[in-house]
């Protein structure tokens, strides 16, 4: 869990990434991605996106960490679904992502809409070959009656072969569907319930690059 060490994203960075500031005003804030600068990689604040699909994430530094934290971090860039690796302000490795496709299911007297959670996680446990155990929504969704905890499918497989669990059901984790990550789109990545998912290999380098406890910003 979070300790002196470990701590949030940096004031100003973080107000500019919720509140989708334009470039001035996130320049007077000091935001490391204020510049706009199209030949560095950058769009500008204001459009909601850091990266554009075409920057080499790797090769960029940028101007202050995004996070506080003595050792690596991972961030989630929801708009561009992809995930980096970070060493204080430097790229050390990305990778596209699968986010949330958004979509709303009822059922049960209940509303799920499939998102992927804003916000500041940690690498809670890793697993390898993880199992995944069939929730509510997905007997809902496929028109199955649901079976009561203790009987809920368990299916091998679906999860790929590493995963980093950060909490409330949300994982970064591999796939059995790995074409549907190499769209160039990131909006043609958006295919989870909510999950960030990587390619088997990226997964699996993911996991061996982090520590339990990890920060995870995701955003």
């Amino acid at each position: 869990m979070a300790g002196p060490r470990q701590m949030a994203v940096t004031g100003s960075a973080w107000s500019a990434i919720l509140l989708g500031l334009p470039a001035a005003a996130a320049g007077q804030l000091g935001i490391p991605f204020a510049s706009g600068v199209d030949a560095a990689g950058f769009l500008r604040a204001g459009e909601g996106v850091v990266y554009s699909s075409s920057a080499l994430e790797r090769e960029l530094t940028l101007e202050r960490p995004l996070v506080e934290h003595d050792g690596p971090y991972v961030i989630v860039h929801v708009a561009e679904s992809r995930v980096l690796l970070m060493d204080g302000r430097e790229v050390t490795w990305s990778a596209p992502a699968g986010t949330g496709h958004g979509f709303q299911l009822e059922g049960q007297g209940r509303t799920w809409t499939f998102t992927t959670p804003v916000g500041m996680f940690h690498v809670l446990r890793k697993e390898k070959d993880p199992v995944w155990i069939a929730p509510e929504w997905y007997y809902i969704e496929q028109n199955l009656p649901v079976p009561p905890p203790s009987e809920r499918a368990r299916v091998p497989g679906t999860l790929g072969t590493s995963a980093l669990f950060l909490g409330d059901g949300i994982a970064i984790h591999g796939t059995n569907n790995p074409q549907l990550l190499l769209e160039p789109d990131p909006d043609d990545r958006r295919v989870s319930h909510g999950c960030i998912r990587l390619t088997n290999e990226a997964a699996r380098e993911l996991y061996h690059r982090v520590e339990v406890g990890t920060p995870v910003l995701v955003y």
